[in-house]
């Protein structure tokens, strides 16, 4: 058996999981929930650091549009995530993964597109895995029981 392991493989893996089992559908939807965690953690950081905390207040107080964004954007990750935890989700996670891979082409750096290729490949690997857990058949690990 050739080696099989390698940053390919694992990138291949949270793109495109195992989805013929409850079990790896599931797998792939938290992945994506801790991938949404992380991103919509450091985005609030990043957020918190470049205003400051009363100079983010007094913005949010006066309706400023950009940072009511920001914090929209957060908020619904997190929303997400949590409902990709349940295995549920598909919508909110589709608008977090779009909201997150735009942000990511306009306002990132080199460096963080790799970072990002692999977060996004986590998101949309559980996005998939949702679908599959909300269509709820065909997985190889249901039992059917002919003479019940």
């Amino acid at each position: 058996m050739a080696y099989e392991g390698g940053i390919g493989s694992t990138f291949k893996k949270l793109w495109s999981p195992e989805l013929t089992t409850r079990a790896g559908a599931l797998s792939a939807a938290q992945t994506a929930s801790t991938a949404l965690n992380i991103v919509a953690t450091l985005s609030a950081l990043r957020l918190w650091f470049t205003f400051g905390t009363d100079p983010l207040v007094r913005l949010i107080g006066a309706s400023n549009p950009v940072v009511l964004t920001a914090i929209a954007q957060i908020l619904l990750m997190f929303f997400a995530a949590a409902l990709f935890r349940q295995g549920r989700g598909i919508i909110p996670g589709i608008l977090a993964t779009l909201l997150y891979f735009v942000g990511a082409i306009l306002w990132s750096t080199p460096t963080s597109w790799i970072v990002g290729a692999v977060l996004l490949g986590a998101m949309v690997g559980g996005i998939r895995g949702a679908i599959a857990l909300k269509r709820g058949k065909g997985f190889s690990d249901d039992v059917y029981e002919t003479f019940a």
